[in-house]
């Protein structure tokens, strides 16, 4: 938007800051719903993942999971000014993160101190821990660790998408 200038569309009409909001992340939102449940269907029905735990956990977690990247991404969006340095960023706050401190290559709690407490803020290590608990332990909403979880992936989404749209403005800078 910013690069190609179709940003002045925006400031020019008569959208507000929601509508157009709405009209980037919710088509976004919708094939993003999508691709989670066809990943679901191939995990258990082609590759035979056993899955254990409650469809429903499984979908909200995705679901939040969901909202806190479409968030995040608005947010770094709406803070740099040309795309590869959105992409650079993007790299930097969730791909690398994601596979050091997910739980996904080494567990969590075989990391040292720092380590561990640096796992804790980024929100892939929440859902991770709910779709493996899900997926392959099955407790699903009994877990009470699962339903903080789910409200830590909430309060990401509030704060990030709160700020992105804090950020965004309506007018030129």
């Amino acid at each position: 938007e910013k690069e190609k200038g179709t940003i002045f569309n925006f400031y020019a009409s008569p959208l507000s800051k929601n509508e157009f909001l709405a009209a980037k992340l919710i088509p976004v939102f919708l094939l993003h719903s999508l691709n989670i449940f066809l990943l679901f269907l191939l995990a258990v029905y082609l590759f035979d993942v056993p899955f254990r735990g409650s469809f429903f956990l499984y979908w909200l977690a995705s679901e939040f999971y969901i909202l806190v990247s479409l968030s995040l991404g608005m947010l770094i969006s709406v803070i740099t000014k040309r795309q590869i340095v959105a992409v650079v960023l993007t790299v930097i706050i969730t791909i690398i993160p994601g596979f050091l401190y997910s739980g996904i290559i080494m567990p969590i709690s075989s990391m040292d101190g720092a380590s561990q407490i640096e796992a804790h803020i980024f929100p892939v290590m929440y859902y991770n821990h709910i779709i493996y608990d899900t997926f392959l332990i099955g407790e699903g909403f009994a877990s009470e660790k699962n339903l903080l979880y789910l409200g830590i992936l909430g309060f990401f989404t509030l704060i990030l998408f709160t700020a992105g749209r804090v950020l965004l403005k309506k007018e030129m800078r």
